[in-house]
């Protein structure tokens, strides 16, 4: 008989041995260029709604993106516990956003801006 191993470990979390998967670190390596794209290009992204908001929303994914491969180098807890709490902020963080951009509140003033 043949022994199936697992692709991730079933032991306890502090004895994982987990390896790095190339296709979290390319969307890893993705997401940075994506964020230094956000930095030369800070101006325009300015003229957004809330683009503060939109850019907090943005690291909270980067920071997400970059612990799923910490996580699988060392304190597998905390990055994992890190990672998820970085997508929940995310969410509530663009629908912030989207509730901002697009309430006729902005609208109004987006239309003054441009007469």
């Amino acid at each position: 008989m043949e022994k199936v191993v697992p692709s991730r470990p079933t032991t306890h979390a502090k004895t994982m041995e987990m390896p790095l998967h190339e296709n979290e670190i390319l969307v890893w390596l993705l997401g940075t260029v994506v964020l230094s794209f956000l930095h030369i290009y800070r101006e325009q992204i300015n003229h957004l709604p809330s683009p503060r908001l939109l850019f907090a929303a943005y690291i909270s994914v980067w920071t997400s993106w970059t612990s799923t491969n910490l996580e699988h180098l060392f304190f597998y807890e905390f990055f994992n516990v890190l990672e998820h709490t970085g997508y929940a902020l995310n969410g509530i963080l663009l629908l912030a956003w989207c509730s901002l951009a697009f309430s006729s509140k902005h609208e109004e003033q987006t239309d003054d801006k441009r007469a």
